[in-house]
């Protein structure tokens, strides 16, 4: 008997911020700025690191479309790991800024036996 999965929680903010998006994705992707805004440094490329400087945090850029969004996962070491999208919208002289951080489930892979010979 299948189950629909449980849904997991998530927490939504949007804003309208009175910048260009050109201008805001630069604020996203700029390790300075991205630090002085967000308080994360973003490497905006696929597999690029999410770091929070001073925490010991575990990121990773899943999904980059230029000026538009950005999604990473990230964990702190012995926290929950959660998915963030940042979306810009153009709205006339303002720009909707949407982040959507919703936990992920956890799961330990089982790792098969290694045996001596096999090992590398």
């Amino acid at each position: 008997m299948d189950h629909a999965p449980e849904e997991l929680p998530e927490i939504e903010r949007s804003l309208d911020v009175p910048a260009t998006p050109d201008r805001l994705w630069e604020m996203i992707v700029d390790g300075d700025l991205a630090e002085e805004w967000m308080g994360v440094r973003v490497d905006p490329k696929v597999g690029g690191a999410v770091t929070v400087p001073g925490r010991d945090v575990l990121g990773t850029v899943e999904e980059v479309v230029a000026g538009e969004s950005i999604t990473w996962s990230w964990r702190e070491v012995d926290g929950e790991p959660s998915q963030v999208t940042i979306e810009l919208v153009p709205i006339g002289e303002e720009t909707k800024v949407s982040i959507v951080e919703r936990l992920l489930e956890y799961r330990i892979a089982e790792f098969p036996p290694i045996f001596l010979g096999q090992a590398a």
